[in-house]
């Protein structure tokens, strides 16, 4: 516990030492790794960026990503927005901004969503919780892919959206029906039973995409299938992804024909924070419990890194990029505080 108290202090202070982050950082998902930790560190200067980000709306609902202007921001400010609420209701202002973040959703829904079947299509890699990855697949853009990491995104923000319209006392129908059509279409389009996980459609190809990659058990975080498919999901995932040569969950099934150093060897800490939520979701505790473990070991072995090489190695360090980095420090922070998912979570058992 004294090593975990100060792995806590010493992201405390890098996240601290890094209040431009938020504005400043590379892509939409570290803006929400960065904001689960800002819960901890600075709530009332988080929702003064969230309150900015929110004024960029365009009139369509979206917002631009800020590295590609012709792409559209993931719908994680729901998710933030809940976070906060949780951690203070005094003081969070979710009146003022409930209707934009419910045009947010409606954008991807009534844009993005032509067949109306609660399956919004991603159509650039910023768009998705692994853009880096779908860059490598698709070299040209735009595409057109229904996403089980994006949608699983989705619906947890759909999830945190209509815990904050009953807090108001908003009309929940709307944000209901897309929520129920899109764990509908999900179940129904994307399971593939036999592996047990969502897969990737390519709408283009009409084909699943064949990799197997982490972020397609994001469903799992927001409660997408049933009990009996989860149990199938956590099979499937321990199968594949847990390795005791393995700090924690690399972002793709290794194969024979790769080696440590490629793409899909390494660990992304947010990945395997949301994978953690999901497993405590359907209580699969001893799994969660490793894998919470086992990062917050990692970090404390070889440092605040963006990413890791996944293979363990008790000499050279396997960070990744920029040391000291927010972004996981952040993470770090939100998991060693035992995420405030855990208890709400936990009501569902």
């Amino acid at each position: 516990m004294a090593a975990q108290s100060a792995l806590a202090q010493a992201a405390m202070e890098i996240v601290h030492s890094a209040a431009d982050a938020l504005g400043n950082s590379a892509t939409a998902m570290e803006q929400y790794a960065l904001g689960l930790g800002y819960t901890y560190s600075d709530l009332a200067g988080a929702w003064t960026w969230f309150q900015r980000e929110l004024s960029r709306q365009t009139p369509q609902g979206n917002l631009p990503n800020v590295q590609n202007p012709l792409a559209t921001t993931p719908p994680f400010h729901a998710v933030l927005a809940w976070y906060w609420w949780k951690k203070d209701p005094e003081t969070a202002p979710i009146n003022t901004c409930f209707d934009g973040l419910v045009n947010l959703h409606r954008y991807w829904y009534e844009q993005r969503d032509p067949e109306e079947l609660g399956l919004p299509t991603i159509h650039f890699a910023e768009e998705s919780l692994i853009p880096e990855f779908l860059k490598n697949v698709y070299h040209s853009m735009p595409f057109k892919v229904q996403d089980p990491a994006f949608l699983g995104l989705l619906c947890r923000a759909n999830e945190c959206l209509i815990e904050l319209g009953e807090a108001l006392g908003k009309d929940l129908t709307e944000l209901l029906q897309w929520q129920e059509l899109t764990v509908f279409g999900l179940n129904e389009d994307l399971w593939d039973a036999q592996l047990g996980v969502y897969r990737m459609m390519d709408l283009d190809s009409g084909k699943p995409l064949r990799a197997q990659w982490l972020s397609n058990y994001i469903p799992l975080w927001a409660g997408v299938p049933d009990q009996e498919q989860a149990e199938k999901m956590c099979r499937s995932l321990v199968k594949g992804f847990f390795r005791e040569n393995y700090w924690v969950l690399p972002t793709q099934i290794p194969t024979e024909s790769t080696s440590e150093t490629e793409a899909n060897e390494v660990i992304s800490p947010l990945l395997n924070r949301l994978i953690y939520a999901g497993l405590l979701r359907y209580g699969f505790n001893e799994n969660a419990n490793y894998l919470n473990k086992k990062a917050l070991q990692m970090v404390g072995s070889y440092g605040f890194y963006p990413n890791y090489k996944a293979l363990m190695h008790p000499y050279d360090n396997i960070g990744i990029g920029k040391g000291n980095a927010a972004v996981t420090a952040a993470i770090v922070l939100d998991m060693a505080n035992g995420v405030l998912e855990k208890k709400s979570f936990e009501q569902i058992w």
